[in-house]
């Protein structure tokens, strides 16, 4: 679990800077930031609901038992998937004009540097502690919200995020 919380970050940073062009990406980027609502998505890019395709598995059509609700037992991936959602929701990130980025965990922090690619479209961050990459694609951002997309280890996520407050320039 330790290891996923700063790839999940480094991914949040790079959706929050990958919009239109890079100047315009990169002010809006600048501030605190709240995420609101993750989705996991399917590999074709629809979004699903943990509750409906994570913790409830196929069911078989032969079983007799079809009349009666399966008990709620979700595997230890569907438990690291939604950790992680959980833990996401509760942080806040602050991105600063130096191109560093801090994400605040309950009980933890996480510094790391951040870089827009791809006009703009693309943000590439690298943690300080551990020196992960994670890349994060902007679908969205205006000043007071952004949508990215990533992948970490456990699936691919749509992340919409609040602005809570913006930075003053240093």
């Amino acid at each position: 679990m330790k290891r996923i919380l700063p790839l999940f970050f480094v991914l949040v940073i790079g959706l929050l800077i990958s919009s239109c062009a890079v100047q315009p990406v990169q002010k809006r980027l600048i501030g605190t930031w709240k995420a609101v609502k993750i989705e996991p998505f399917t590999l074709t890019g629809t979004p699903i609901t943990i509750s409906e395709n994570i913790r409830n598995g196929p069911r078989d059509r032969h079983d007799s038992t079809d009349l009666q609700p399966k008990p709620n037992n979700p595997s230890k991936v569907e438990q690291q998937v939604e950790r992680m959602v959980q833990s996401e929701l509760r942080s806040t990130m602050t991105v600063n004009e130096n191109k560093t980025a801090i994400k605040e965990y309950p009980g933890k922090t996480v510094h790391a540097t951040w870089k827009l690619k791809n006009k703009g479209t693309t943000l590439v961050v690298k943690t300080k502690e551990t020196d992960k990459t994670m890349t994060l694609y902007i679908q969205h951002i205006t000043d007071t919200s952004a949508v990215f997309t990533t992948t970490s280890p456990v699936g691919k996520f749509k992340i919409t995020y609040k602005k809570e407050k913006k930075q003053t320039a240093n």
